[in-house]
Parts: C-alpha cells; sequence; structure tokens
C-alpha cells in the first residue's frame, strides 16, 4: 500500500499578492505544448516585456519504479505561479516514503522571491529530490530580491542554468513531440542569459555537502548506513574551463545524466556550443564520480581531437565496470588521444568540493581510508593501461601535471 504524502497547503499559504489555494486545473495539468505556444513563450529574448506567463515543463524521474511523468503548468490568471501549480501537484501524487526523484524545470522565466523561496523550502524537506531548473530568461534580473532569491534556489541544491541550444531541443522535442528548429540569435542571446545568470549567482550552482559526500566517495559499496533501499551512485561531471594566461575566472559548470543523454555528452554538447577557437590554447579539468563508458570515452577522445591545443585533464573517484574489457578500451582511447585520465586523490576531492559544493565555507574533511581507496583504484587503473599497451602519461601530455 502505497503512503499518500501530506498536502503543504497550510505551509503554503498564497504564491503572489493575490494568489488563491489550488484549482481542479493543478490536479489537471497540460501534457504537451503546441508549436506557437513554445515558440512565443520560450524565445530567450533580451527584452521580453509582451510575454507575461510563465510556462514551465516539468520531467520527473521516480528512480526506483523507473517511471517518467512530463507536465506542463501555467501561472494561472489572478493565482498560483507555476512553480506553486506544481509542489500542490506534486504532493497530491502516491510516492513510497523517501522515493528518490529527480526534477527538471523548463522555465520560460526564472522564478520570482516569493516562488523560489517556496521551492527552496521544498527542497530543503525533502533530501531526496534532486531539481535542475533551465531558464529561457532571467526576470528582473537587476533587482536584488529577485536575485536573492535565485541565490538562495542554488544554496538549496538546485542546479540553476540558462537553456542553451541543447535545453531548448530537449524541451520541444519533449513537450510538442517535433523536430526544433531554432530561431535567429539563440546563441548570442543564451550567452547574455548565461552570463546574467552567472553574475547574479556568482558561481556554478553549487552541490549539497551531502550530495558531494555519497556520490563522489570512493568507497566501493555503498555504505549500511543507507538502509535497504540504498540510492544509486550516479555519474556528476564537474568542470573548469580556462584559458594559460588569462586573468578572467574559469568558467565552470556540474552536470549529471539526464534521461538519453549521459553526462559527458552534455558537457562535449556544453563545451562545442561555446565557439571555442581550435587554435588557442585552453585548460579543462573534469572531476567524474564514474569513468566514462565506451561510447562517451570515444566522444571525448573526439573532442581532444577536434581542439588540438586543448589540454584535457579527467580526474576520476571510481571505476566504471572496470574488469570488462571495452570499458577498458575506452580509457586506452581517452590515453591515446592525449588526455590525461587519473584517480582523483586528497588533492582533486578538496580542489572539487573548494569549487562544486555549497560548504558555507567549511573546509573538506576525508571520509575514513579515502587515500587507501585512491591508491587501490590509481594501482587498478595503472594494470589496465599496461594491459592496453599504455605507458604511465598520454602521448601529448608528458608530465602535465
Amino acid at each position: 500500500m502505497h503512503h499518500q504524502w501530506q498536502r503543504p497547503r497550510a505551509r503554503l499559504g498564497p504564491a503572489c499578492p493575490g494568489g488563491q489555494h489550488p484549482s481542479a486545473q493543478i490536479r489537471n495539468p497540460m501534457f504537451t505544448l503546441s508549436r506557437g505556444s513554445f515558440y512565443f513563450h520560450f524565445q530567450n529574448l533580451l527584452r521580453a516585456h509582451d510575454r507575461h506567463t510563465t510556462i514551465l515543463c516539468c520531467r520527473v524521474e521516480r528512480v526506483q519504479k523507473g517511471l517518467v511523468d512530463r507536465i506542463v503548468f501555467r501561472n494561472q490568471v489572478g493565482g498560483l505561479h507555476a512553480e506553486l501549480c506544481f509542489i500542490y501537484w506534486f504532493y497530491d501524487q502516491e510516492l513510497l516514503p523517501r522515493e528518490e526523484c529527480q526534477l527538471t524545470w523548463y522555465m520560460s522565466w526564472s522564478s520570482c522571491p516569493n516562488c523560489a523561496d517556496h521551492v527552496a523550502r521544498f527542497l530543503a524537506e525533502h533530501s531526496n529530490i534532486s531539481l535542475t531548473i533551465f531558464v529561457a530568461r532571467v526576470y528582473y534580473n537587476w533587482a536584488s530580491e529577485y536575485q536573492c532569491g535565485l541565490r538562495r534556489l542554488c544554496q538549496e541544491g538546485a542546479q540553476l542554468e540558462a537553456m542553451s541550444f541543447q535545453e531548448f531541443e530537449d524541451c520541444y522535442e519533449e513537450f510538442v513531440g517535433e523536430p526544433f528548429r531554432p530561431w535567429k540569435g539563440l546563441y548570442s542571446n543564451y550567452t547574455q542569459q548565461e552570463n546574467m545568470l552567472r553574475k547574479i549567482l556568482g558561481t556554478v550552482s553549487l552541490l549539497k555537502e551531502e550530495t558531494f559526500l555519497f556520490q563522489f566517495n570512493n568507497r566501493h559499496r555503498v555504505p549500511r548506513h543507507c538502509g535497504p533501499r540504498r540510492p544509486r551512485r550516479k555519474t556528476y561531471l564537474c568542470y573548469l574551463l580556462a584559458r594559460p594566461g588569462d586573468a578572467t575566472a574559469p568558467t565552470k559548470g556540474c552536470l549529471q545524466n539526464k534521461k538519453g543523454h549521459h553526462a559527458e555528452i552534455c558537457f562535449i554538447k556544453r563545451i562545442r556550443s561555446l565557439g571555442l577557437d581550435p587554435s588557442q590554447d585552453y585548460l579543462i579539468t573534469c572531476y567524474l564520480t564514474w569513468s566514462p563508458c565506451l561510447d562517451c570515452a570515444f566522444k571525448l577522445a573526439k573532442l581532444k581531437k577536434d581542439f588540438p591545443r586543448l589540454t584535457l585533464r579527467i580526474f576520476i573517484s571510481r571505476l566504471y565496470f572496470h574488469w570488462i574489457r571495452k570499458f577498458q578500451k575506452g580509457l586506452q582511447q581517452l590515453w591515446l588521444s592525449g588526455a590525461l585520465v587519473a584517480i582523483m586523490g586528497l588533492q582533486e576531492f578538496t580542489d572539487c568540493w573548494n569549487n562544486f559544493v555549497n560548504h558555507q565555507q567549511s573546509s573538506f574533511t576525508p571520509w575514513d581510508k579515502l587515500d587507501a581507496y585512491s591508491k587501490n583504484i590509481r594501482g587498478r587503473l595503472g594494470r589496465i593501461l599496461r594491459s592496453w599497451g599504455c605507458g604511465p602519461t598520454p602521448p601529448s601530455e608528458g608530465s602535465s601535471r
């Protein structure tokens, strides 16, 4: 028998001034979006004064059951905003206690302060829920209270990004059901929206401490204290992109597997979308919870080949199916491409913690036997590479560290 979560009506109250309690429409949301509505509401214009409605397209992935729901919410006239409509709808669903859910939101506008506060509290109360938010446009980007609301979302673990071509394509194909055709100026507008968002947040959307300590832990097995319903350790990819000798802050990102797209593929698409000059020097440092599969390894190797002056460093917490030959071959291909593939040690875990975790100024505290696990995995990687005829360093790197 399923346990139904209590609705938060008394706790939430109205979403915004003049807001009302949920109507029957919330319990019967849309499941698709028309072509015209998408192109009108989601166009990432820098001046969109005639777009007053927030559209929220949501993918809900229920990890244990392998179920995926796709739903569309919009602001109710004189009532709840789309974000609050989602929360009321979510609490009406029958879920197992502590059931792990991955939420992906595609939004035409970023949240107002009131909605951001409610969503942040919703995340704070449910550590089993992860939320990634892609926004087409940043709402009232110059107003400090709106900026604070977005920062609060990130502090509670939400991943907040501007929609790039990839996200527009994913949203359109999922919720409209047709091939996506980009509009003129999509990329240049995305660049400005992303810069605007990064300026507000000051940094990349950060991981929760508990997410980092669980997902990046290099222990071979999930600790027993996680209980019989132990959550899966997923692939997270955190990256830093810099130009040697450039004093500006590096570009940061933190990605995880999305349905149909591994984190490595999302990373490659994002890097290619930046329009990097192959004749220039770049340094990319990646921190991965799992080593890449064969297909991702080949595509990472192709990225390195297409940018010959790119220094690509890949630090891995754990080896994925390291005893299977095709996964070993992926590691060999990365080595042959000239990428540096290494195992995360204390220094790399500390660097990743400092750059990608919402640690509230606390220092990284190593878990028990971190160094021993790193040494064991490092030895295993060395044996794999030697068995495939690879030396201690990649062909084009030398002693890059």
